[in-house]
């Protein structure tokens, strides 16, 4: 009897075998097709992902989707199954079937995973798993026609502002949900941490005279804020608001904040005349050859000696930074005997995704509902008397009767500056479109609607818009609209776009005849294409405004300038994209405008990743904020020079 099981048991074994082998060769016949995957996550371009075709389907490479989630693999050859191991969790592949398990949960895929020599594919469809969006904590979007994965990590921390004034510096951290907080002390910075907070690393460079930065990133189960200040504030003042949910740190300035300095404070030299940009332009260059040559001068001059310890200096830098690089290299994982990869995990570098929240807004009265006992009870300041670092400054926790501050009616000042704002293109003109679908119009109008809202908390300001709607307003008419009005400043708000996809970053437009360079010659033509759709009357019209504008353009064309630079500025630290400065173009909606007047080119929506940027509310957010700030500054200089 023994023997007969001892011989069943060694031709299953044998079975099995041939199966396997006669598989791997059937599937080694099998012809894989790749073709590059554009991966954007969080906002930022990842490299190193692919989509296989596989007799007709579209397959990931296990590999590569382990390495781009930093999970380890673990390989069983027995039961055909590739283990995938994300925080904690196990995500099990098995090919050559339909089976997948993730968790706890199990699933069957419409068709098999397979094998094919060494390497294991398995159907795009796994990233549409709730399982498996829940385990990697991600949201994933996958276009199979254009080939873009946009993969978002999931926060409950929506976004992150600031705005400032001459004695304050007000901080708004926009939040998903309910959640508990600490704020602390530290040398030169203040921290608050918010338990079970969500959010991706990123900072924003404010540079404004009271903070200097804000850093954020998760830790553990903390969303932790770090604020680095540039003076000791007089006070530090803390408050919770409902609808929308957020915390508003309220800093007060020991000395008074400079308004009319541009955050980089470098304020450009603003164009007098647009016929003089040649002349202007020459003299830089000419001033940046002089630098030049004065430095190779200086090289010259440095001894032979002083060359040797430099050279010694330099290399013993270098030693000390790949001796630092080697220390907080991490730790390796121990060797699992069946892994059959040995996958390195690529450092990706995480930013900030939010959902649709709505922008910061007047404090409103919190439901009865939401007072939980629980919330209530909570202590915000965890500083205790020994441990605090600077008692030059107090922080105030008001969040606790937050529920008792009543909005205030707001009231237009009597001198309120007339700001139209411009969402180019709508209707019939949808301006370009990106790569994953994605229209101008519905972009450049979501940013001048949180540009409203911001405007509309200010009584400084009073806003007019061309558009409200994606309708479709002629060029003449968004000029006109201003004009009637008698606007302060005019304010045309586009996405830029290129046919290199690599092309990317934010830049403003101010009027002139002729365009600063040919990459202003491309954007001049793209957006004056639109004059093709309008009626022939409005044709009429607009050359009517080209004769007219000859005659005022000198007089803001320097105004128009000096706007620019201070919106620049303020772009540079939040939109995290580069900055390619102020250009000057012959644009068509800006001609007939008898005001300052501006064109905004927020981010290429061409680009794979900008075009992911600009679906985001925390971009447009950031966006419009800059311009915000742009014109507060811009006002306060003018305010300086009278």
């Amino acid at each position: 009897m023994k023997k007969f099981i001892s011989f069943l048991v060694l031709v299953s074994f044998f079975v099995s075998a041939y199966c396997f082998a006669k598989n791997e060769v059937q599937n080694a016949d099998v012809n894989v097709e790749s073709k590059k995957l554009n991966v954007i996550y969080d906002g930022q371009s990842y490299e190193g992902m692919n989509l296989y075709d596989i007799s007709g389907s579209s397959f990931f490479s296990v590999r590569e989707l382990a390495a781009f989630y930093q999970a380890r693999l673990e390989w069983y050859s027995v039961s055909k199954k590739v283990s995938m191991k994300l925080k904690n969790r196990s995500i099990d592949i098995f090919y050559d079937s339909r089976k997948v398990s993730v968790g706890k949960n199990k699933t069957k895929l419409q068709i098999p995973s397979v094998m094919i020599d060494k390497e294991v594919y398995v159907p795009v469809e796994i990233l549409n798993l709730k399982s498996f969006s829940e385990v990697s904590e991600t949201v994933n979007d996958l276009d199979l026609k254009h080939r873009i994965l946009n993969v978002t990590s999931k926060t409950n921390i929506s976004a992150v502002r600031y705005y400032t004034k001459e004695n304050n510096t007000e901080i708004v951290i926009e939040l998903d949900e309910k959640m508990t907080h600490t704020i602390k002390k530290a040398k030169n910075a203040i921290i608050v941490a918010f338990q079970r907070g969500k959010i991706v690393k990123d900072h924003i460079v404010a540079n404004n005279g009271a903070i200097k930065d804000i850093s954020y990133e998760t830790v553990g189960r903390e969303a932790v804020f770090t604020i680095k200040l540039a003076q000791t504030p007089k006070s530090v003042v803390v408050q919770k608001f409902a609808k929308p949910l957020k915390l508003v740190i309220d800093i007060e300035h020991t000395k008074a904040v400079d308004m009319a300095k541009p955050t980089s404070v470098y304020i450009p030299t603003t164009v007098v005349e647009a016929k003089k940009i040649d002349k202007v332009e020459e003299e830089i260059i000419d001033e940046q050859k002089d630098q030049k040559k004065q430095k190779e001068e200086k090289v010259k001059e440095v001894k032979p000696e002083e060359k040797a310890e430099e050279k010694v200096k330099d290399n013993k830098e270098q030693e000390k930074v790949v001796t630092e690089q080697e220390d907080n290299k991490p730790a390796e994982q121990p060797e699992i005997k069946e892994e059959i990869y040995d996958t390195e995990v690529p450092v990706i570098d995480e930013r900030i995704i939010v959902n649709d929240s709505q922008i910061y807004d007047k404090p409103v009265l919190e439901d009865e509902e939401d007072d939980s006992e629980a919330l209530a009870k909570v202590k915000v300041v965890s500083v205790e008397e020994d441990q605090i670092i600077d008692d030059s400054y107090a922080i105030i926790d008001d969040t606790e009767t937050f529920k008792d501050i009543i909005p205030k009616q707001k009231e237009i000042a009597k001198d309120a500056k007339i700001i139209v704002l411009d969402a180019g293109h709508g209707g019939k003109d949808p301006g370009a479109i990106g790569p994953h679908g994605t229209k101008e119009k519905d972009i450049n109008l979501a940013i001048v609607l949180q540009l409203e809202r911001i405007f509309k908390k200010d009584k400084n300001y009073k806003v007019i818009l061309t558009r409200q709607d994606d309708t479709f307003i002629p060029l003449v008419e968004r000029a006109n609209i201003a004009n009637k009005n008698k606007a302060d400043l005019f304010i045309s708000v586009h996405c830029n776009a290129n046919l290199k996809r690599t092309a990317s970053g934010f830049e403003i437009y101010f009027l002139s005849e002729k365009a600063s360079d040919k990459e202003a010659i491309s954007t001049e033509t793209l957006e004056n294409s639109v004059i093709a759709l309008e009626d022939k009357s409005d044709e009429k019209k607009t050359v009517l405004q080209n004769m007219l504008w000859s005659l005022v353009v000198n007089e803001y064309i320097n105004e128009s300038s000096e706007l620019s630079s201070f919106v620049i500025a303020e772009a540079s630290g939040r939109l995290k994209i580069p900055s390619r400065g102020i250009k000057q173009a012959n644009f068509y909606v800006l001609r007939g405008t008898q005001m300052p007047s501006v064109l905004v080119e927020t981010a290429y929506i061409s680009n794979y990743t900008e075009e992911a940027k600009l679906n985001t509310s925390s971009f447009q957010k950031s966006a419009a904020d800059s311009i915000y700030e742009g014109v507060k500054k811009y006002y306060a200089r003018k305010s300086n020079k009278k």
